[in-house]
């Protein structure tokens, strides 16, 4: 049998605020570079680049951008993992790629940061509705010490929607770390088998799933149908209390 639903652990950037990978999109279409190549850049280096860094707090915002700017334009390091990304996903992997870059850190950061200060209302909705039903409702973010969902944003909206709010930077681990789920369900006081987690990335949910909790994939354009699946989930684990 499986264990009652105590708890619904969200994601920030691009589940409770719209995604950053929106503004990355934008900025690769008005740039002409290919889809996506942004993404493959940040995430080449795993757990070492700046951009990771830089979330859990290791780095200052101009070592971060001065680092993170390099990184998103060495070409060679970049044109690389973008090939491996498409022999992945069976695309062209004979594509013409840029020779040479120009992407500015600053900007895309900022850009990021901007329409991830925008709420998504029907998540919102969702997280006081399960609080107002008896469930810890908690934030597990990979955020950075300044950025659109830090300072006052935080404190004053984002903050007060849940229970408890676990960021990156403060406790010094990032998704996909397994220990930084750990350390959310320990302060919860729940196991993750007693845990809902809403996240917009692959490889966070996976790391979830392999703990024992209960994933949402939450896309872009497609959030109601996270709130849905949510409900589901606990129509058939959640407290009995809670009103469906």
């Amino acid at each position: 049998m499986q264990d009652t639903i105590k708890a619904v652990i969200f994601d920030i950037g691009g589940v409770v605020v719209k995604s950053p990978f929106i503004a990355i999109s934008q900025y690769e279409r008005e740039n002409g570079l290919p889809a996506n190549y942004i993404n493959v850049a940040l995430s080449k280096h795993g757990s070492d680049g700046a951009f990771q860094q830089y979330e859990r707090g290791e780095i200052s915002h101009e070592q971060f951008i001065d680092q993170w700017t390099d990184e998103l334009n060495d070409t060679e390091a970049n044109n690389r993992a973008y090939r491996r990304y498409l022999a992945r996903r069976k695309l062209d992997v004979h594509m013409v790629l840029p020779k040479k870059t120009h992407i500015n850190g600053s900007v895309v950061f900022a850009r990021m940061m901007e329409i991830s200060a925008t709420p998504n209302h029907c998540i919102v909705d969702l997280v006081r509705w399960l609080r107002r039903n008896g469930y810890r409702v908690a934030a597990l973010t990979n955020n950075f010490n300044s950025d659109a969902t830090s300072g006052k944003m935080r404190d004053e909206v984002l903050a007060p929607l849940f229970d408890a709010f676990f960021e990156s930077t403060v406790v010094g681990l990032r998704k996909p770390d397994p220990r930084f789920y750990i350390h959310a369900c320990n302060s919860l006081e729940v196991r993750p088998s007693e845990v809902v987690f809403l996240d917009d990335i692959p490889a966070n949910l996976r790391a979830a799933d392999a703990l024992g909790m209960a994933t949402v994939s939450v896309s872009i354009g497609n959030e109601d149908r996270a709130v849905e699946a949510v409900k589901r989930i606990l129509r058939s684990r959640g407290l009995k209390s809670a009103n469906l």
